[in-house]
């Protein structure tokens, strides 16, 4: 797949830990349902790679990047905000089994490149390997769409 488009929506997440895979099942629900979006934009599964392998290979066309991830926001299961990429404090990152920040790479672009984060607050996210997202998450999906074209739509506006 050919990551060179001017705006990138990355699902982020372990679909093997339950809420955990939220953002690659919403990038799912997006191709399944063929939801319409703005310019020149890619839907991308990013797994638990993406700060390795997408993130770290910028190309010189991207201008936005948009990342639907979960966050510990201390709100309610299922709750949707948009944040910056400095909203995200480093201990409250996701720690990849390598030990390393899914947001780190991000830091690099963040003077090039426009990025936000499209978060959900997760309800189970198990220690042990459990497939499947909560009914609360997965009630969550169409709103996040939403926002997230919100989103985008704002920044090809420029807003």
């Amino acid at each position: 797949m050919s990551y060179n488009h001017e705006n990138l929506i990355v699902g982020c997440g372990n679909i093997l830990f339950g809420d955990d895979g939220f953002g690659p099942e919403v990038i799912k629900y997006m191709k399944d349902n063929n939801i319409e979006l703005s310019g020149d934009t890619c839907l991308i599964d990013g797994g638990t790679s993406a700060p390795h392998y997408i993130f770290t290979l910028p190309q010189d066309k991207w201008k936005n990047i948009i990342i639907i991830d979960i966050a510990s926001m201390n709100e309610k299961p299922g709750t949707i905000d948009v944040l910056e990429l400095d909203q995200v404090q480093e201990e409250e990152r996701y720690m990849d089994v390598h030990g390393i920040s899914a947001t780190y790479p991000l830091h690099d672009l963040k003077d090039k490149i426009n990025i936000k984060i499209v978060a959900c607050q997760p309800e189970n996210v198990p220690l042990d390997m459990e497939i499947g997202l909560s009914e609360t998450l997965i009630e969550s999906i169409p709103e996040t769409v939403e926002t997230t074209i919100k989103v985008l739509n704002d920044m090809l506006k420029g807003v």
